[in-house]
């Protein structure tokens, strides 16, 4: 059984032995931003993953690049090819052919909902992503929006105030692009910042300072069902948009005082914080990373940077983050989305 999707300009195919694993194929797929596409096609990147006894033991003559902090994933660089190994699956991600072939313990399958995040569904993201980065489309910790034809790049770790950002923006009529990753590409000598998550993902305390997302009853969340996927058209008074270029870079942070602020930054802390949250998909082939530092480099140039401190107003007052936020994009050179 296979599926073909197209995402951004890349095709992709997807294929299983088991049924189950087919249908998470195909929904993380459509979560990632991925549109079904015609099966004529050669495709760019395969997922392939079948239920078998994958091995445990640790790759020969491979490298420990680091541990995915969801369900534990590790990474590992071997000579011709990757592996993400968990205890339950085995992926080899062939980046030079665009494979990935993941092996996938029965038991695995039948633990999954038990998990508020599902170890095979990150497994799936880790695989599409490393493939991606081969390809010249960058993964990046961020939320992007859109407003009056700009892009608005926001890279932070989870708590430091993305998603109340996002949320924020979206009530005031910015458009959508990804509210927590991107994949960054190189497009006429500009870095563009392309959807790769299509809903919002949010935890049911926001509905304290978020009243509209107490309209329909969502679905969980694909990548931690203890949070819900929301539609961010919904709850936006504009359309969500595929990709974006950015011209403002926004750094939030969580402050303990009452009022939120502004301040500018250097290009130096804003491409520390860049690297920091695309650090994982960092490759360790020279010409890919080149690649990527280069993206990296470009969207610090094109940008305006700012550390935006978040006090308690961004919650009390339903304007306040468009209010510090919208002059800056004003400011800033404009350009089409």
């Amino acid at each position: 059984m296979s599926l073909s999707y197209r995402l951004h300009g890349l095709r992709l195919r997807a294929a299983s032995d088991d049924a189950g694993i087919q249908d998470l194929l195909r929904r993380t797929l459509r979560y990632k931003g991925a549109e079904p596409h015609s099966a004529d096609e050669p495709a760019d990147l395969t997922l392939s993953f079948c239920v078998g006894r994958p091995p445990l033991d640790r790759p020969r003559a491979a490298r420990h690049v680091g541990t995915s902090a969801r369900c534990g994933i590790e990474v590992w660089n071997a000579p011709e090819h990757m592996v993400l190994r968990h205890e339950d699956a085995t992926v080899a991600v062939r980046l030079e052919t665009g494979r990935a072939d993941g092996t996938v313990r029965l038991a695995l399958l039948d633990a999954r909902t038990q998990k508020a995040r599902d170890p095979l569904f990150h497994l799936v993201v880790l695989s599409l992503g490393l493939l991606c980065r081969h390809r010249g489309w960058f993964p990046l910790h961020a939320a992007a929006l859109a407003h009056d034809g700009r892009g608005l790049l926001c890279p932070a770790r989870s708590g430091q105030g993305k998603t109340t950002v996002s949320l924020s923006l979206l009530r005031n009529g910015w458009a959508h692009v990804s509210d927590d990753t991107v994949l960054l590409r190189e497009e006429e000598r500009r870095a563009v910042a392309h959807s790769f998550r299509g809903p919002v993902c949010v935890g049911p305390e926001a509905m304290e300072h978020f009243p509209e997302l107490k309209g329909p009853d969502w679905p969980a969340s694909l990548s931690d069902s203890a949070k819900w996927a929301v539609d961010a058209e919904q709850i936006s008074l504009g359309p969500s948009r595929p990709a974006c270029t950015p011209r403002l870079l926004v750094l939030p942070e969580i402050d303990s005082g009452p009022d939120s602020h502004v301040e500018p930054i250097g290009p130096k802390p804003a491409l520390d914080q860049l690297l920091a949250q695309g650090a994982f998909f960092l490759s360790p082939t020279p010409r890919i990373a080149d690649r990527h530092l280069t993206v990296l480099r470009r969207l610090v140039e094109q940008t305006r940077a700012y550390r935006f401190r978040a006090g308690h107003d961004v919650l009390e007052d339903p304007g306040r983050v468009h209010e510090l936020l919208a002059p800056l994009m004003k400011e800033s050179t404009s350009d089409a989305v």
